[in-house]
């Protein structure tokens, strides 16, 4: 079984020592408050430092309405993922997963309307998105899209991962979805990113199939 990519004997040595560091360093920074996580949720922030070498997100992420729960019960019934942009979708270890970034259609949609092409995606992938998973990891304008077809079209996605990176509306696109009555996983601030993004996803898909997150 491989184990964070590793197959090989050498592989899964470094994978084991890096984890080793990375639980050191995710005590460091949460001290007492590490208690307020359970097992699977400590298991997707140790892939989380471990993807991004950044110690922080430990106390950055965070699990709304047991998030990893739903996902791990959607992945397992083959539920469609739906991502803003395709370097998270080849990231994806998992069969079903959709970006309609280039989509013709959503050229059309984003210049008639003077949308982004990521909040184009989303409106075109909302037959997807209910009752499906989301991972948003560099497009606010994506996830205040997702938040508001919640919000105005009845839209219920499973899950919600929600962690747009970046200066400029990520953190209020964040805050916004933290409100709502969803499972959603969030950082707090800025950060995110695809490498956020993947690793959260991925942790829940090793889950789903009953290996190591």
């Amino acid at each position: 079984m491989d184990f964070m990519g590793a197959i090989s004997k050498d592989g899964l040595n470094i994978a084991n020592k890096s984890r080793e560091i990375v639980r050191k360093k995710i005590k460091e920074v949460l001290g007492d408050k590490i208690n307020q996580f359970n097992e699977k949720e400590l298991g997707i922030i140790e892939r989380v430092v471990h993807a991004t070498a950044d110690p922080e997100y430990a106390k950055l992420l965070v699990f709304k309405n047991n998030p990893i729960e739903s996902g791990i019960k959607a992945i397992k019934n083959k539920t469609p993922i739906v991502t803003d942009v395709n370097m998270i979708k080849v990231g994806i270890r998992y069969d079903n997963v959709h970006c309609y970034i280039d989509h013709p259609k959503v050229y059309d949609v984003a210049k008639k309307e003077g949308i982004t092409r990521a909040m184009a995606s989303m409106r075109f992938a909302k037959d997807l998105i209910d009752g499906g998973i989301v991972v948003i990891g560099n497009s606010p304008t994506a996830l205040f899209e997702v938040i508001r077809l919640i919000k105005e079209e009845n839209i219920k996605p499973k899950l919600v991962i929600g962690v747009p990176v970046g200066f400029v509306q990520a953190s209020e696109s964040k805050e916004n979805l933290r409100k709502l009555d969803i499972p959603n996983i969030t950082t707090i601030g800025p950060k995110g990113g695809t490498p956020v993004a993947v690793s959260i996803i991925n942790g829940i898909i090793a889950y789903a199939k009953d290996e190591r997150a």
